[in-house]
């Protein structure tokens, strides 16, 4: 039966790898308590599911967005937590915002985060390993 009913879905989900997915869904759903819109004449739920996508009986828009969102690791925020009025609007160039002044506005969130290094250290971490490599040479060059 089922070799059939697949060959009866493929008309309407070319893809058979797409076609699995579909009806390992309704398959779920129909094991979960879902209605079953076809007799089941002692099938298994996944040729249940089949003979249902075959005949038309479920809605494979709505079936599709179910897997995607079963699937997404995030879902997207339907409500801010922030009034339009506490709002703050963006800025079209940023270009004017330096590095170090977001760094201390946000100092609070880097030790929540446990970054303890701002591009200000880095640049100066940089100037003294320049400092120190410019001295080794010399200092080198005296011992020889």
């Amino acid at each position: 039966m089922a070799r059939v009913t697949t060959e009866d879905c493929v008309g309407l989900i070319p893809n058979r790898f797409e076609l699995v997915i579909y009806a390992c869904r309704r398959a779920r759903d129909i094991v979960s308590g879902s209605h079953i819109s076809v007799e089941r004449e002692d099938d298994k739920d996944t040729v249940v599911a089949l003979r249902e996508i075959a005949d038309k009986k479920i809605n494979l828009e709505e079936l599709k967005d179910s897997i995607v969102k079963t699937l997404q690791k995030y879902s997207p925020v339907e409500e801010s937590d922030i009034d339009d009025v506490e709002s703050v609007p963006l800025k079209d160039d940023a270009s004017d915002i330096s590095f170090d002044n977001f760094e201390k506005e946000n100092a609070s969130e880097k030790k929540r985060k446990k970054i303890y290094v701002t591009e200000s250290d880095i640049k100066k971490l940089i100037e003294n390993n320049r400092k120190e490599l410019s001295e080794k040479p010399e200092d080198d060059n005296q011992d020889s």
